[in-house]
C-alpha cells in the first residue's frame, strides 16, 4: 500500500506547477482544503469555516487569506444571500491544476478498473469502502488527539 501511495504521489508530483513552491506547506494546506471544501457544492466557504477546518483562530485563517489573496491564490466574492458575508473560492488557476490533476487521477483509476474482472471490482471496492469506514473513526488512531 506505501508503495503505491509513493507511486501516485509522485505520478501528482508531476502535475505540480512550478508557482506551487511559492507557498509555505500552511498555506498549501489551506488551498487544499478550501478546493475540498469547495469542489461539490462550489459555493465558496466561510472564513470561518476554513479556520475550524484547518483548526486555527479565525484570526490566523484571515491573516493567511489576506496574503493568499495578494498572491492569487484566493478569491473572495460577496455571499450571493447575506451582502454582509464573504465567501473564499481557490483562484482559477489553482483550481484548474487541481482540477486537472484529480481528472488524471480518475483516468489511473479508470485504466486500472478496465484490468479488472467483474468480481475483483466487487472485492475491491468493498475493501475500498471497509476501509474507508475504518479510518473516518477517530478510536481506531490510538495514541493520537481526537
Amino acid at each position: 500500500m506505501r508503495s503505491s501511495e509513493r507511486r501516485i504521489k509522485e505520478f501528482c508530483a508531476r502535475q505540480v506547477p512550478t508557482e506551487i513552491f511559492h507557498y509555505t506547506l500552511s498555506q498549501m494546506r489551506a488551498i487544499d482544503t478550501l478546493y475540498a471544501l469547495n469542489r461539490d457544492t462550489g459555493t465558496g466557504v466561510q472564513l470561518k469555516v476554513l479556520a475550524e477546518t484547518l483548526a486555527i483562530t479565525p484570526a490566523a485563517a484571515s491573516e493567511m487569506v489576506d496574503t493568499l489573496v495578494r498572491k492569487g491564490a484566493i478569491i473572495r466574492k460577496s455571499d450571493q444571500t447575506d451582502r454582509r458575508a464573504v465567501r473564499l473560492f481557490v483562484g482559477d488557476t489553482l483550481r484548474e491544476r487541481f482540477e486537472d490533476c484529480e481528472s488524471s487521477l480518475d483516468g489511473l483509476m479508470e485504466h486500472f478498473f478496465a484490468t479488472l474482472s467483474g468480481e475483483e471490482k466487487e472485492v475491491f471496492c468493498s475493501v475500498a469502502e471497509k476501509f474507508a469506514a475504518f479510518t473516518a473513526e477517530p478510536d481506531n488512531f490510538p495514541g493520537v488527539d481526537k
